[in-house]
């Protein structure tokens, strides 16, 4: 067999659909860019004819996994990391299948990834086929903006998935099950399944299906249908848009049929739940952004995993007792808040001799967001919630865009504000929530682990440095050495908790005011303030309407009448009234 050279190392793509198995391969020091993307999708590329059903062993999958791969005439034994994206509810590590439909029952035994990964002796990394067109969409910038947007694999049957400015919205952590919604006679899988469609040609082509004239009323039915799943996901999920991807998009791309246009005439009449019609789009890169996604997905976990870095628990500052001595249970309530309260104290003047490490990040900040850059905040717990209050705060204070500061949460964001990681979400990798972000040159990824163990942030970190990125980590203490994952370390300097690893307190406190200084400071020095006054902040209630009075009056010394008059003029924008004055 003919393979690459011996000392190339690569990293591999599995895409397991309900028709075919793909697969692709990609050189470890290909840079990252589009072009390249979807060249070594075309030149490194294979499939097989899935025969998997309900009753597959394990042996038998990994047999015909095997098969694809020894398509793609590679050396095995250079693989650094595999990718694969399948249909189904994936766990939030990426480990394990838990649901899917019963042909792909094999998946969900736990042993058919051990079988592969001891066979090729690298890690593997499973993700949704959802999931992993998106990371593929994210990768060639298709998704950016603040924008709420489904992206829809065609194919055997219908996938989706949710990307809401930059995340996935995933609430309690599982997939938004469009085609399993239940219809009178079947489901929106069996509506929209392109497999279906095909079989209505005696040669099961797609491609007939969508040329000849012959299937004029079955093609313009199925649009129709699809047309309502697409306003009904709209309606569930408030989208701006769709992108529809998978074999469906590989068909009518390939044949130019104007299935987009059609679509969003069907759409234009926008049912009464709706404010605006849904945007419907087709991917036309089809399949390959399900093995484009699983091979960035491959890539990332490896860089991140090369650079985690483990402390020893019991080496841990924040993990050791504040005073050794108090027993703070048969202290009265006045003595222990008395001692929180100094501990608290101390651990805001520790950050005084950090003041210039964070001017200092503050001012190469700014000239990364002059160049189009991000602030994106990413931590596990307490961290991650500190960091999304600074999120949610920035751009009604100071008019600052929403997608362009952003906060990852262990877990998911959707249900950040109220639920606790329950399932070992520190520990998962960040590597797939980064890549839908399109981490770039210009970003600044601030990570937030008091501890500094997390490897949900590390991962995030290492992975946001690997494509260029400013990568800062805040953590209590001063490494010994320095940090792989990251480029520059803020120590809180808050020491020991009193109640002993309750990060929360001291640290969080530590947390809050340096994120206060380093945001508050970016947006004063992006011309977000006049004075002591901000001069973008949106008028958003009456408490912010009357502070947006008091600023015109105080800035420009003109009366209570006329600044609310500047205000109304100006679409209750204090910006553009600003910018009216200034010109006059």
């Amino acid at each position: 067999m003919h393979t690459i050279m011996e000392k190339t190392n690569y990293f591999l793509a599995i895409d397991i659909g309900g028709t075919w198995i793909k697969a692709c391969w990609s050189k470890s020091d290909i840079i990252f860019s589009k072009e390249n993307n979807l060249n070594e999708i075309e030149n490194n590329y294979a499939k097989v004819k899935s025969s998997l059903h309900k009753d597959t062993t394990i042996n038998e999958f990994i047999i015909l996994i095997l098969k694809v791969i020894e398509n793609l005439k590679i050396n095995n034994k250079n693989i650094k990391g595999i990718g694969i994206s399948t249909a189904g509810i994936v766990n939030y590590h990426g480990s394990k299948v838990l649901k899917t439909a019963s042909h792909l029952n094999v998946l969900k035994n736990e042993k058919w990834k051990e079988t592969l990964e001891r066979q090729f002796q690298c890690k593997a990394i499973v993700v949704n086929d959802a999931d992993a067109a998106t990371i593929g969409l994210a990768e060639l910038n298709y998704l950016k903006g603040n924008k709420t947007i489904g992206i829809m694999p065609i194919g055997t049957g219908l996938g989706f998935t949710v990307w809401r400015n930059g995340r996935r919205w995933r609430p309690k952590k599982s997939l938004p099950l469009l085609g399993s919604i239940r219809l009178p006679n079947g489901d929106y899988n069996a509506v929209a399944s392109a497999s279906k469609l095909a079989i209505l040609d005696k040669n099961n082509s797609l491609l007939e299906i969508f040329t000849s004239p012959n299937f004029k009323i079955e093609r313009e039915a199925y649009i129709k249908n699809l047309a309502r799943i697409i306003n009904t996901a709209a309606i569930l999920y408030n989208l701006d848009e769709v992108i529809i991807c998978g074999g469906l998009a590989n068909a009518i791309s390939s044949c130019n049929f104007p299935m987009g246009k059609q679509l969003n005439k069907l759409l234009e009449n926008t049912p009464a739940e709706l404010d605006k019609p849904v945007i419907a789009k087709i991917a036309t890169e089809g399949n390959q952004l399900q093995l484009i996604g699983a091979l960035a997905l491959a890539k990332g976990e490896s860089i991140a995993a090369q650079k985690r870095v483990t402390i020893n628990y019991g080496a841990m500052e924040t993990e050791v007792p504040y005073n050794k001595e108090l027993h703070l249970e048969k202290m009265q309530s006045a003595e222990i808040i008395q001692t929180l309260w100094k501990a608290e104290q101390e651990a805001g003047f520790a950050l005084k001799n950090n003041l210039k490490m964070i001017a200092d990040i503050a001012d190469r900040t700014v000239d990364k967001l002059k160049s189009g850059g991000r602030i994106i905040y990413v931590g596990a717990g307490s961290s991650g919630r500190i960091a999304a209050m600074d999120t949610v705060e920035i751009p009604c204070t100071y008019g600052f865009p929403e997608d362009r500061i952003v906060t990852l949460v262990s877990g998911g964001i959707a249900d950040a504000a109220i639920e606790i990681e329950s399932d070992f979400e520190e520990d998962a990798s960040a590597v797939p929530e980064m890549l839908l972000l399109n981490i770039n040159t210009n970003d600044v990824v601030i990570g937030i682990s008091a501890s500094g163990t997390a490897y949900y942030v590390q991962s995030a970190l290492a992975f946001a440095k690997s494509r260029g990125a400013l990568s800062i980590q805040i953590q209590v203490n001063q490494p010994k050495k320095e940090l792989p994952f990251c480029d520059v370390v803020i120590p809180l300097n808050s020491g020991n908790e009193v109640v002993a690893g309750s990060t929360r307190m001291k640290a969080g406190t530590a947390t809050k005011k340096v994120l206060n200084f380093f945001s508050s400071t970016v947006m004063i020095k992006l011309g977000k303030v006049a004075g002591s006054y901000m001069v973008d902040m949106a008028c958003i209630n009456m408490k912010l309407v009357e502070r947006a009075q008091v600023i015109l009056k105080k800035l420009y010394h003109i009366d209570e009448e006329e600044a609310i008059q500047r205000l109304q003029n100006a679409d209750m924008n204090l910006y553009e009234a600003i910018k009216t004055l200034n010109k006059e």
